[in-house]
C-alpha cells in the first residue's frame, strides 16, 4: 500500500510539473496546422489565466514569429525564459530563439559583405529582437552602423545629421556588445575606431587607455593611442608612446608609424627648442636626434619618399651634420625628388661648408636657373 502511495505520489508531481495547460495543448494542435494568427488570438487572450506557465508564452513566441513580428516574438521568448522554465522546455526555447537569430544574422553578414549596410542594419536590429543576449549580432550591428555613418559624412554634398545619428548608434551597439562580454578584445577596438570616426578623440582616448590597462601588450592599439595624442596635439603623451614602441625590438613598426614618430618627436622639439635653460636644451636635442633616427628608417623602407627626405635633411642642417644632409638630398635626387630650387640651394650650401667649393658651385648656378620669378614660376 504505501509503495502504491509513493507511486502516486510521483506520478501527480510529473503531472503537475511537466503535463501543458489545455490552452498549450491546443496551441501545439494549431501549429502543426500552421494556423499562427489564430494561435497568438488564443494564446494572448489566455495568458492572463496562465502568468507563470512559461510553455505557454514560448508557443506565443513561436506563433508570433511564423507571422513574422520578431519584436513580439523576442519578447515572449525573454519572458518564457523568467518564467524558470524546465531543462527540456529551456533548451526548447534556446533552439528556436537561437535558429531564428542565426537565420537573421546570416543573411545581414551576407548584406554586410555586399556593402549593403541599411539592409543589414535591418536584419541585425531583428537578430537583436529575437535575442538580446548575442553579442555577435550588436557588433555587426555597430559596424554596419559605422560603415553607413562614413558613407553619409563623405557624401557630396554630406550629411552630417545622418552620419552623427548613425555614429551614436553605432557606438550605442559596440557598447551593448561590450557589456555582453567585457573582455572581448576587438569589440573595445571597435569602439575606439568608432569614436574616433565620429570625431570623438576624447572618448577615444578613454576607451584605448583603459583597453590597454588590460591588454598593454596590443601593439596595434598603442598605435592607435600614439595618433590619436598626435591628433589632439597631446605630444608629451605621444612621444611617451613612441618611445616604448621603439625601445621594444619586438615590435614591427611600418614606414607610416616611424613617419608618425618624426612627426612626432619634431613637433614636440619645436615647442622647447629656444629655452635658454641647459636641462631643456638637451631634451630639445635629445628629440630632434629622435626625429632624425624615426625619418632615417623611412627612407631606408621607401627611398622615394620625398617628404620623408625633406624632413631628415632639414633636420641634418639644424645640426649641423653637412655630410649626412649631402647623402640624404643625393638620395633623394638619385630616387626621382624634385631637383628644386630649395633643394638644390641647401645642397649647395652643404657642398659648402665641407669646402668642396667646385660642386658647392655647380649646384648654386643649377638652383638659380630653377629660381622661382616674382610670379612665383621658376625660370
Amino acid at each position: 500500500m504505501r509503495r502504491i502511495l509513493i507511486l502516486l505520489t510521483i506520478l501527480s508531481i510529473w503531472i503537475i510539473s511537466v503535463a501543458s495547460s489545455p490552452v498549450v495543448t491546443g496551441a501545439k494542435v494549431r501549429m502543426k496546422s500552421k494556423k499562427f494568427e489564430e494561435t497568438v488570438q488564443v494564446l494572448e487572450e489566455n495568458k492572463g489565466k496562465y502568468p507563470d506557465d512559461p510553455e505557454l508564452f514560448y508557443y506565443l513566441a513561436r506563433a508570433y514569429a511564423g507571422i513574422a513580428q520578431w519584436a513580439d516574438a523576442g519578447k515572449n521568448f525573454s519572458v518564457a525564459l523568467e518564467k524558470n522554465p524546465d531543462r527540456e522546455l529551456r533548451k526548447e526555447i534556446d533552439k528556436y530563439r537561437d535558429n531564428y537569430w542565426a537565420q537573421f544574422v546570416k543573411e545581414a553578414t551576407a548584406l554586410l559583405g555586399q556593402k549593403r549596410f541599411t539592409d543589414a542594419i535591418g536584419k541585425f536590429q531583428i537578430a537583436n529582437i529575437i535575442n538580446p543576449e548575442r553579442k555577435e549580432s550588436y557588433e555587426n550591428l555597430g559596424i554596419a552602423y559605422l560603415e553607413q555613418a562614413q558613407i553619409f559624412q563623405s557624401a557630396e554634398p554630406p550629411k552630417p545629421d545622418s552620419a552623427n545619428l548613425y555614429f551614436d548608434s553605432s557606438i550605442e551597439s559596440l557598447k551593448k556588445a561590450i557589456e555582453l562580454d567585457p573582455q572581448d578584445e576587438q569589440f573595445q577596438k571597435n569602439l575606439g575606431q568608432a569614436y574616433i570616426a565620429a570625431g570623438k578623440e576624447g572618448e577615444a582616448v578613454e576607451v584605448f587607455e583603459q583597453y590597454l590597462e588590460k591588454f598593454p601588450d596590443d601593439i596595434t592599439a598603442q598605435k592607435k593611442l600614439a595618433t590619436i595624442y598626435m591628433t589632439r596635439k597631446e605630444f608629451p603623451k605621444a612621444v611617451d608612446m613612441y618611445d616604448g614602441l621603439l625601445a621594444d625590438a619586438g615590435v614591427e613598426l611600418s614606414a607610416a608609424d616611424y613617419f608618425n614618430a618624426g612627426t612626432c618627436y619634431y613637433q614636440e622639439y619645436m615647442k622647447i627648442f629656444k629655452a635658454e635653460d641647459e636641462a631643456t636644451k638637451k631634451k630639445a636635442a635629445e628629440l630632434l636626434g629622435k626625429a632624425a633616427d624615426a625619418y632615417t628608417e623611412v627612407v631606408a623602407q621607401d627611398p622615394t619618399d620625398c617628404e620623408s627626405g625633406e624632413q631628415l635633411y632639414y633636420i641634418c642642417i639644424t645640426q649641423e651634420k653637412w655630410q649626412e644632409v649631402i647623402k640624404t638630398i643625393e638620395m633623394m635626387l638619385t630616387n626621382g625628388c624634385e631637383r628644386s630650387y630649395v633643394t638644390l640651394s641647401n645642397l649647395s650650401v652643404a657642398y659648402t661648408k665641407i669646402n668642396n667649393m667646385e660642386k658647392a658651385k655647380q649646384l648654386y648656378e643649377e638652383a638659380q636657373a630653377k629660381k622661382p620669378n616674382e610670379g612665383g614660376k621658376s625660370n
